[in-house]
């Protein structure tokens, strides 16, 4: 489990290690990760393995809201 601070700052990197992906992409960037009425957390896991493997430290929860503000941000 990680402390408040690490949460908070593992998911501040996380969107900004996503900003210029999705910003590139827009919805696009999203359509791996869907899984019916919402994303999965497990398919983005597997993406993230590769590319940003510290982000797996966050709960799935964590990344799935980090998905949902990278939409509400960057996506136009």
């Amino acid at each position: 489990m990680l402390d408040p601070k690490e949460q908070l700052r593992l998911r501040a990197r996380l969107l900004e290690f996503l900003k210029f992906r999705v910003l590139a992409s827009q919805e696009a960037f999203f359509e791996p990760w869907q899984r019916g009425d919402g994303r999965d957390a497990e398919r983005f896991r597997q993406w993230l393995t590769g590319l940003w493997p510290e982000a797996l430290r966050l709960a799935d929860h964590d990344l799935l809201a980090v998905l949902d503000k990278a939409r509400t941000l960057y996506v136009n």
